[in-house]
């Protein structure tokens, strides 16, 4: 078996490479073992057979997946005898002052349903720590990585790459054509990893596009396809981003960066590459938002590193510095984080946890918290410091943290260094306190005077947890002009008083959503019940119970408790009704609520099927002609969580999106004559 040689053999490395190479440990954090790691695939027969190289010198344990089995064990050159604990858990004896040298091979059976690795030709996925190659310390090292990939395949591997070498096969011949050679050719593609302690791998039947992006190759490898359809348009978006992204934050951390096609509906960032789901791919929007957040986690979260323990921070600045900078560079910024504010308000109280305890996973709560909560506080923190040190705190937890474990504390330092100040209390606020506050204008009066006049008043912060500290902002519009003023805000109560040359006309509290606050009162929309753990199911269709259960599910990701037709409705509680049309508005009238308002007054027979959220009760009707319909409109509704209606019509297309309007904004105020 081939063997990835150690780095005086290889190729000559990109001097970033050399740098992170020589680089020494962090304080806190013992160095681990240097490792090269080499896999054969074989995805048709579902076969791999791999080799490690790494010191050991205490000995080790490590597990295999079922169809896996050591073929041989070396220390040094002398040949090791493995035994086996009651675990089924492979035992290592110490090898002093030598290597270790692991060979395994064996095949995978079909991973049953929820398994994380695959292995198909479709597409092959083994993640870190699952069981396809010996983890035998927990320290983090350097790792030289290579795949051995069958013609038609291609792979990604942690780190940046180093080669991919196509090996040419007998039956070539002189006269193939370069592109055909390469299709038939089977692969060596070689990868390097500073530091790390995670070895994850995917492989699958893809087209090559790649072009280099101020020194980075970047590349998109997508089956053949898909490649025609959207290859070039992920090269491009990718190429604008990785440019914008390098522009604020330097240097990209690999040297290498590969988007690639997964049958599986992930999202997913790793060390040098990202896979998409190749659903996902052809929607319009994912170039715009997935993509960039995925390139972004190349510095938050793949480059430098999570302590999940003490909370997941990535997450929070991926969304920030991706998500939002995109969304800054159009201009719809303020609309985002409004967005953002709305749906944070959508919590029930009873899920209003810390951005601390955020750890990841697909709890749409928690993501709200650690994504979009986060976000602001990182917004919060800009606001406050200004564009430059934000971004030279940014750099300072790049330079000290990248490849190496960061927490809170490590950002929360860097931050108080760049402000000049211990921004201890707002991180303590805003990172370990539930929930947000609401922001109250009292008192507002203005007294004229000679040169124009001022306007006075009180801000009021109210919630369980108040105060939180806030730079309020505060916009007046005058017959001069707009004057804009920041308030710091400490305590509960804060007087203003802006000195103004003109009377005023309005007088507006933080209009383009700069502060984490309640928004005041949010219209009525479903993703109040995809929140709500209480929501509760009413299914109307006799006999169908059980399949209306099924939509009722794939409508909020989770199943709910059926209610008795009969039960009695109580119009503070959840709920989600199903039925025919007919039978829905029948109900409805029953319980004495009102129609959809104008101008919907139409929406409860428009189209074929229809959702409303109620704009008085947390309750959601969702009603179709044919059960046809009800599939359609409930497979769609969860990427409609933010909408309050929407129906699809006679050919099954989405129209008649919209979320009910908002009550008047109690934080502005207008003056009149």
């Amino acid at each position: 078996m081939a063997m990835l040689r150690p780095p005086r053999c290889c190729p000559p490395l990109p001097w970033a490479l050399l740098v992170a190479l020589l680089a020494g440990p962090v304080w806190g954090e013992a160095p681990g073992p240097e490792r090269q790691l080499t896999l054969r695939l074989d995805p048709a027969q579902r076969h791999l057979a791999g080799e490690l190289v790494q010191p050991l010198p205490a000995g080790g344990r490590f597990t295999l997946l079922e169809g896996l089995a050591v073929s041989d064990a070396r220390c040094g050159g002398q040949a090791l005898t493995l035994d086996r604990d009651p675990e089924g858990r492979w035992l290592v004896p110490a090898c002093p002052a030598q290597t270790i040298t692991l060979r395994w091979q064996g095949r995978l059976e079909s991973p049953e349903r929820g398994a994380r690795h695959a292995i198909a030709e479709a597409g092959t996925f083994l993640p870190t720590r699952g069981g396809w190659y010996p983890h035998l310390v927990e320290g983090a090292g350097p790792l030289w990585l290579a795949v051995h990939t069958p013609a038609g395949q291609r792979a990604v591997g942690s780190g940046s790459l180093i080669a991919e070498t196509p090996a040419e096969s007998p039956e070539q011949t002189t006269e193939q054509t370069t592109e055909a050679k390469d299709r038939s050719a089977s692969r060596l593609t070689r990868f390097y990893h500073p530091r790390t302690r995670e070895v994850e791998i995917a492989a699958g039947p893809w087209a090559l596009r790649e072009r280099d992006v101020d020194g980075v190759t970047l590349r998109v490898l997508f089956p053949a396809a898909l490649d025609a359809a959207f290859g070039e348009r992920y090269l491009e978006r990718a190429a604008q981003h990785l440019s914008a992204f390098q522009a604020r934050l330097g240097r990209f951390p690999f040297e290498s960066f590969s988007i690639a096609a997964s049958p599986s509906p992930v999202g997913l960032a790793f060390p040098g590459f990202t896979l998409l789901g190749e659903r996902v791919i052809p929607l319009p929007f994912i170039p715009d938002t997935s993509l960039p957040h995925e390139i972004m986690h190349a510095w938050w979260g793949a480059g430098v590193q999570v302590d999940y323990p003490s909370g997941n921070w990535a997450e929070a600045l991926t969304t920030y510095l991706a998500d939002h900078a995109v969304a800054e560079t159009r201009g719809e910024d303020a609309d985002l984080r409004r967005g953002w504010l709305l749906n944070l308000a959508s919590l029930p109280a009873s899920r209003q946890p810390a951005l601390r305890g955020f750890r990841g996973g697909p709890d749409p709560a928690g993501r709200l918290i650690g994504y979009q909560h986060g976000a602001l506080l990182f917004h919060m923190l800009r606001q406050r410091l200004g564009d430059a040190s934000f971004d030279a705190a940014l750099g300072d937890v790049a330079t000290r943290w990248m490849h190496r474990t960061a927490d809170w504390q490590a950002l929360e330092a860097a931050f108080s260094d760049a402000a000049g100040e211990d921004l201890a209390p707002l991180f303590a606020a805003w990172r370990d306190r539930p929930g947000r506050p609401d922001l109250v204008l009292d008192e507002v009066r203005f007294a004229p005077g000679p040169d124009g006049g001022w306007l006075h008043g009180v801000l009021i912060q109210r919630g369980a947890h108040a105060p939180w500290p806030l730079d309020v902002p505060l916009v007046v519009d005058t017959d001069a002009g707009r004057v804009t003023r920041v308030q710091r805000m400490d305590s509960q109560r804060q007087s203003f008083a802006i000195p103004l040359a003109a009377e005023p006309r309005a007088l507006e509290v933080d209009p383009d959503a700069h502060l984490l606050r309640h928004p005041g009162e949010p219209p009525s929309v479903l993703r109040r019940l995809l929140l709500d753990p209480e929501t509760r199911l009413l299914a109307l269709t006799p006999g169908r119970t059980a399949e209306l259960e099924g939509l009722a599910a794939r409508t909020l990701g989770r199943p709910l408790e059926a209610l008795p037709v009969d039960a009695r409705w109580q119009d503070d509680a959840p709920h989600l009704v199903i039925g025919t049309t007919d039978e829905v508005i029948g109900w409805r009238r029953d319980q004495g609520l009102a129609a959809p308002p104008t101008p919907r007054e139409t929406l409860e027979r428009a189209g074929r099927a229809r959702f409303w959220m109620h704009p008085e009760a947390p309750t959601g009707l969702l009603s179709g002609d044919d059960p046809e319909a009800l599939v359609w409109l409930a497979s769609r509704l969860r990427h409609h969580g933010q909408r309050s209606h929407l129906m699809l019509d006679d050919e099954g297309e989405t129209r008649d999106v919209g979320t009910w309007p908002v009550a008047s904004n109690p934080l502005r105020i207008e003056f009149t004559d």
